[in-house]
């Protein structure tokens, strides 16, 4: 009889000790997930910082070439023609953020299968530019940088950043 008290008394360990363990892996799967959001805002305040180096890095060549101040222009760096509006890049992925990237050794891709830390894209006619993490890339989520474009020659571009849904 005293072997069988003895199983019981295992099983209702056994018992116990499963539920704790199902409950931490439980409550360390919900963290795992945030830590998984935290590193996409991470990666995509990267990519702003980049991004906003790369304008920045831009403009005191339109100021030397006097082509700051006009509205609509363009400036060529090693070949490459990158549209500019009032010395800072365009809100054009194809005709300005394409070149710049390219110039500036930034590894981003414009709308392609290649891999790479960022994508970005824009939709013809509008004064913004979507940059996302290449997790994000297909998604419709709220998790981008927005590039929107200089509206006068004494406003510079803001970098608009969204990460609701990250």
């Amino acid at each position: 009889m005293p072997i069988h008290e003895a199983r019981r008394f295992y099983s209702i360990e056994l018992f116990i000790v499963i539920v704790i363990l199902g409950i931490l892996s439980v409550t360390a799967a919900s963290k795992s997930l945030n830590l998984q959001r935290d590193a996409r805002i991470s990666a995509l305040q990267g990519l702003k910082r980049r991004d906003a180096g790369a304008a920045n890095q831009l403009h005191p060549k339109t100021i030397l070439a006097g082509i700051d101040t006009q509205v609509s222009s363009a400036i060529t760096i090693e070949g490459d023609n990158i549209h500019i509006v009032y010395g800072y890049p365009k809100a054009d992925a194809a005709n300005a953020w394409n070149h710049l990237m390219t110039q500036t050794f930034i590894e981003s891709q414009f709308n392609d299968t290649t891999p790479s830390d960022g994508y970005f894209h824009n939709d013809t006619g509008k004064p913004f530019i979507t940059f996302m993490h290449k997790s994000k890339k297909y998604s419709q989520d709220n998790c981008h940088i927005k590039y929107n474009v200089v509206i006068n020659v004494n406003r510079p571009p803001i970098f608009e950043f969204i990460s609701t849904s990250c």
